[in-house]
């Protein structure tokens, strides 16, 4: 299946686990190097401590000594490319994480669920969305959103805001958080049925986890668009990074990672 290639507004946190995991890495071999390098140094100032200038240098010990110096050179090379390398990618894990901190302060909490005597007071309480959505979701509320324009092209989910509930059509209003061609953010009225409620990282804490082999709409990696998978391991089975494995509809058998805030029951339509 293609996805789309739609930017994330929130980088995956899997992805700031996995460079800084590279980074580690790279130390490590950083260390390894300068180790080697200090052992090359004092190769070369013992061999030049033995060598006698005036009964001039025996072949075999200059060829030792010239491979001893591009091995110097070879080193030294390598240490400086490693260098430039980690530091790049402190950069982007330090802009990672500025960005994720931003967007915490700006992500706003969901209501609780709302009992009929308070929907009915705010002026939302009628008959149908009683029966069929008990719970209100307020502006800026996180969701999934179903798009129904396209449906040759099969079921789509997009991560969308709500801009507002529509009580006289039981309908709610919500926005894109991605860009279209002309930069603009397209609006959908929508029925509750098809308006899902993406919780928050700390919500999804206390949710219980959707066990192995349960089919769920996950955020495809990389991209704002959700799509059916199958749940292959929750976040307790998965030591280092504690995201959801799953397999999405037609994508080879590859296993993905999603953040257990992007991973949804599957809506009952």
């Amino acid at each position: 299946m293609e996805r789309k290639s739609r930017s994330r507004p929130h980088e995956e946190m899997s992805e700031d686990f996995n460079l800084w995991k590279d980074i580690c890495t790279s130390l490590l071999r950083l260390e390894g190097i300068q180790k080697e390098e200090e052992a090359i140094i004092n190769t070369i100032n013992k061999i030049q401590l033995s060598i006698n200038t005036e009964k001039g240098i025996p072949s075999m010990i200059r060829q030792k000594l010239k491979e001893s110096y591009k091995r110097g050179i070879e080193l030294s090379m390598n240490e400086s490319k490693m260098i430039r390398d980690i530091i790049e990618k402190l950069s982007v894990l330090i802009a990672l994480r500025d960005s994720g901190e931003q967007d915490l302060q700006k992500k706003k909490k969901r209501k609780t669920t709302l009992d009929t005597d308070t929907t009915s007071s705010n002026g939302i309480g009628n008959k149908s969305m009683t029966n069929h959505s008990p719970r209100y979701f307020p502006k800026g509320t996180t969701v999934a959103a179903r798009q129904t324009k396209e449906k040759d092209k099969g079921e789509e989910w997009i991560l969308a805001v709500v801009i507002q509930f529509i009580p006289e059509k039981n309908k709610y209003q919500v926005e894109d958080v991605d860009q279209d061609d002309y930069g603009q953010k397209q609006r959908y009225v929508l029925s509750p049925r098809y308006v899902l409620p993406v919780p928050t990282s700390e919500e999804a804490k206390s949710l219980p986890e959707i066990p192995v082999h349960r089919d769920v709409l996950a955020l495809y990696p990389g991209t704002t668009c959700f799509y059916k998978a199958v749940v292959i391991a929750p976040p307790s089975k998965n030591k280092e990074i504690k995201n959801y494995r799953v397999q999405f509809d037609d994508d080879n058998d590859e296993v993905k990672y999603v953040m257990p805030e992007h991973v949804l029951e599957m809506p009952k339509l």
